[in-house]
């Protein structure tokens, strides 16, 4: 499932070669809040894996497939209501079948997420 424009908007992304800064709106009437923590929603680690791999997707151009996670280390709980707005900072170095991922998802005031793997074409 794809979640942009259901999970998330894309406000603005910075891209050069194979770094990117990707600014999103986290869109709090998502159907996922409602069966995540009803009255108090958080941010799913599997939803922030999956705005990373989108967001890689629309950096390299490809469709891609995460092929394995390394790290993946929630370092705080992210909420749409708490921190409506979050950045995905990318870099990518490619590998034979792919790209070696590094990335965190964060506001101005801390990081949510810091994740390293690979994703394949």
């Amino acid at each position: 499932m794809k979640l942009e424009n259901n999970y998330y908007e894309l406000i603005r992304m910075h891209c050069s070669g194979t770094d990117g800064v990707f600014h999103l709106a986290l869109r709090p009437d998502c159907e996922i809040y409602r069966g995540h923590f009803p009255g108090t929603p958080v941010c799913p680690g599997v939803c922030n894996i999956q705005m990373i791999k989108e967001c890689v997707e629309r950096l390299t151009g490809c469709r891609l497939h995460i092929g394995s996670i390394r790290r993946c280390r929630l370092t705080a709980v992210a909420t749409p209501m708490a921190c409506p707005e979050l950045s995905v900072k990318i870099n990518l170095q490619p590998t034979e079948n792919g790209f070696a991922v590094t990335a965190t998802v964060s506001d101005a005031r801390r990081t949510y997420m810091d994740y390293k793997g690979e994703m394949t074409v």
